[in-house]
């Protein structure tokens, strides 16, 4: 994937968590990898952060 791929990716997931749950939810998956949005993220952490979320999204 690309990177504008990731973002698209973690960025949607991260605002339907955020709807569900609350934006405090979202935002812990990123300060557990030291960051504080996407833009902050390492990119060596994408999929991580990516698969959190999802699991997270799905529990829905």
């Amino acid at each position: 994937m690309t990177i504008l791929d990731w973002e698209i990716n973690i960025q949607n997931t991260a605002a339907s968590v955020s709807a569900k749950y609350g934006n405090e939810v979202a935002a812990s998956v990123f300060r557990r990898y030291d960051a504080t949005c996407f833009e902050d993220l390492s990119p060596v952490y994408y999929s991580e952060v990516f698969g959190n979320l999802m699991l997270i999204d799905e529990d829905g």
